[in-house]
């Protein structure tokens, strides 16, 4: 009782509004609101929407009998929404191979809509519109809240705070996804949530008592990695901070059983919706022996008929008949090398490039260094190290694998989760002076990386994809 009215007693000394703490979330808002793609581009959806949007309804409207499992339920109508790929064929019904871990969370907005007579199929627009705003756009505004409060760990004014939160969602192109139905912007908000709950507890002057931001970050890393499974990555690179923490042995041991415990639960749920369907814990996508193959392919304006989609792959070299001779044969060692070499310089220069894109982020790799060479506690070395090992990662692993192809859509999409959180550090740089042309080639980086990413909001994720550089070919299609 003594602390609470002593909070109460200070809370009336404190402002109720925090202008600069606002300021970047109402602006992001204000930008989305009439850009949210059902309402820019109604009928539009791209096939990762409508495969999210499918997956809600079915959750909702209980397709399947009422005593199927909760991951029967998940089994799209192909009737309704007549998708012809990324879906995967299970005990003759049809699964999206998406993780289903945002279209569960999302399935709630929808019930309370469905329940009052808002019905996806009959509401094209004001639905998907909800359901993004809920689902994306707040999150991205959330995130610019984040990274204003977690800016207080580099010592920054107020407006610099405020420009640091503006940068990180405008200019890594996290704005650009906040108009669209996806799991990237909702992983990449928790992934800042669950590092931003572990520096609060560092700059704590009693970590100790702090076992509910051990809990609360573990449930967000854990959640970022089940909605996007790119994001998995941070689950046990946020865990090394924890043992790092000023608490005695025993405390950092159960600091880290904690942690462990807060991401419990969404492994358990997306254990509980995926592995019935796939075996395991990895979604559709990672199961080609299951994917629904097509023998005959269908017009552009036409979709699939559901007799042809329930078509399971019993044999799936079936459509590789044929093909034998025109494989390639197997490249060398040297051959690998300069191969993987062109591609990590395709991911970074290329049309969907990084640096080509969003070059400002390399002003979170000189933060992350800046905070390497100041006496910054060891907490917060490890999170920025943490930051910058994930993103090369996922550089790396985009690089060299089938998403790193110029079937991307605006930008590289693969690298929006990690890029907030390594700009993020760029803060550290901020603060530190630095000759008058190194700050305007930064400002120059920063209009530029705005620029694309505003653009890209304009159509982030067409229907037919970019197959150019996007930004030029997201303006285009403006007029």
């Amino acid at each position: 009782m003594p602390s609470l009215a002593a909070y109460l007693r200070h809370s009336q000394d404190r402002p109720y509004v925090r202008p600069w703490a606002l300021a970047t979330p109402i602006a992001i808002l204000m930008f989305c609101l009439p850009l949210l793609r059902p309402l820019r581009h109604p009928g539009q959806a791209s096939l990762d929407e409508k495969l999210r949007l499918a997956t809600i309804s079915a959750l909702v409207e209980h397709r399947a009998s009422l005593d199927a499992s909760l991951s029967g339920r998940l089994a799209i109508d192909t009737d309704s929404f007549p998708i012809r790929s990324h879906v995967i064929s299970v005990n003759n019904q049809i699964f999206s191979d998406q993780p289903p871990m945002l279209a569960f969370l999302l399935s709630g907005p929808y019930w309370i809509l469905h329940g009052v007579g808002y019905r996806l199929q009959d509401y094209s627009v004001f639905v998907p519109y909800l359901l993004t705003l809920l689902g994306v756009t707040l999150p991205a505004a959330g995130a610019a809240g984040l990274v204003y409060r977690m800016g207080r760990i580099f010592e920054l004014r107020r407006e610099l705070r405020a420009g640091l939160a503006a940068a990180v969602v405008f200019g890594t192109g996290l704005i650009s996804y906040s108009v669209v139905l996806n799991s990237l912007v909702p992983a990449a908000v928790l992934v800042l949530a669950a590092a931003g709950c572990l520096i609060h507890l560092a700059a704590s002057e009693t970590p100790s008592r702090g076992g509910g931001w051990l809990i609360l970050a573990g449930f967000c890393a854990a959640l970022a990695g089940t909605i996007d499974l790119s994001a998995v990555i941070f689950l046990p690179l946020l865990a090394i901070v924890v043992p790092a923490l000023r608490l005695r042995l025993a405390l950092r041991i159960g600091g880290v059983i904690l942690y462990l415990l807060g991401a419990a639960p969404p492994i358990l749920l997306h254990a509980t919706l995926t592995s019935n369907l796939t075996g395991n814990l990895l979604p559709g996508s990672f199961h080609p022996e299951l994917a629904v193959r097509h023998l005959h392919p269908f017009p552009d304006d036409a979709e699939a008929p559901a007799e042809a989609l329930s078509q399971a792959s019993d044999n799936p070299e079936s459509a590789d008949i044929g093909e034998e001779a025109d494989r390639p044969v197997p490249a060398g060692a040297w051959q690998n090398f300069w191969r993987g070499v062109g591609r990590i310089t395709v991911a970074l220069l290329g049309e969907h490039g990084l640096l080509v894109h969003f070059p400002v982020v390399v002003l979170g790799f000189a933060g992350m260094f800046a905070v390497m060479h100041r006496h910054w506690p060891t907490t917060t070395k490890i999170l920025a190290a943490d930051s910058a090992i994930a993103a090369l990662l996922a550089l790396l692993v985009v690089a060299l694998s089938r998403y790193g192809l110029a079937t991307a859509e605006f930008g590289n999409q693969w690298l929006i989760v990690f890029l907030p959180m390594l700009f993020f550090w760029s803060g550290a740089w901020l603060r530190r002076p630095h000759h008058p042309a190194i700050w305007t080639t930064a400002a120059l980086m920063l209009i530029f990386s705005v620029l694309v990413s505003l653009i890209g909001a304009t159509d982030p994720m067409p229907p037919g994809g970019y197959d150019r550089y996007t930004p030029l070919a997201a303006f285009r299609n403006l007029f």
